[in-house]
């Protein structure tokens, strides 16, 4: 009995495959086996041999953090950090896709570095493990277009967090637990005292994530608009805090991510 063996694409090499899924290919290109993609908002690896063509339907293995991923389908001129994020670079109707090692050019990160291969050689790949993934199949905010093609149809997380008027967090800010390789989508805050010039904003690190927003009007809604800075969204090892204008600003502010 004769039979057909395939080879990965990208020299990749995956253990203990997990859950597939069927989606459909809108990249305006054949997605190739092997291949890592974003596809009906979940970030994956084309398990059909034959490729998926162009808004055609396949199979796709979900990128899940149980499992170790080895691959070439990097940019070849990054030096790759073990134990640092590794970041997907979506490639669009002309290319496929790259694995970055940081977030330039809207890069989403998508998992951790566990080895770099060779990583002199122009025939270098990475060995990383994936965050782990929640998808639903909602809408998006199109006003996020520096995000919007890594977060399409992916699942929404809210991080709230309460600012009192008896605590002064204008100096260091309240913390807040986001995940690392968490990318930040929006804010939103919503004052709970009248306070003049009473604002809220988001920090990575030392660094502001947005221009502040208002929060001195009682039960007034403001959101994350002007200044946003795509370098800030991804969250990584910096602490995330909420800083207000000075004592006394009071309000609830959440903040959404992936």
């Amino acid at each position: 009995m004769s039979m057909t063996t395939y080879d990965y694409n990208f020299n990749l090499a995956i253990r203990e495959v997990g859950e597939q899924v069927t989606v459909t290919n809108n990249l305006g290109r054949t997605a190739v086996y092997g291949e890592i993609v974003n596809l009906d908002g979940m970030y994956g690896i084309v398990m059909e041999h034959d490729g998926i063509a162009n808004g055609a339907t396949g199979r796709m293995y979900v990128l899940q953090p149980d499992t170790l991923i080895s691959t070439a389908q990097i940019n070849k001129t990054d030096t790759f950090v073990v134990g640092q994020p590794i970041y997907f670079l979506a490639g669009g109707s002309t290319a496929a896709g790259t694995l970055e090692a940081d977030a330039a050019g809207n890069a989403v990160a998508i998992g951790t570095i566990v080895e770099a291969i060779d990583p002199v050689s122009l025939h270098a790949a990475v060995a990383f493990r994936p965050y782990s993934q929640i998808v639903n199949y909602g809408g998006y905010d199109t006003r996020l277009t520096a995000v919007e093609s890594a977060i399409e149809d992916s699942a929404v997380k809210v991080a709230r967090v309460v600012i009192d008027a008896g605590d002064d967090y204008s100096t260091t800010g309240k913390p807040v637990t986001i995940p690392k390789g968490a990318v930040i989508l929006d804010v939103v805050a919503v004052a709970t005292e009248t306070k003049a010039s009473g604002t809220a904003q988001v920090f990575n690190g030392a660094s502001a994530v947005h221009t502040a927003i208002g929060m001195d009007t009682d039960g007034a809604v403001t959101r994350m608009a002007a200044g946003v800075d795509d370098t800030k969204l991804t969250v990584g090892t910096d602490a995330i805090t909420v800083k207000t204008h000075a004592s006394g600003d009071a309000g609830i502010v959440s903040i959404y991510y992936i």
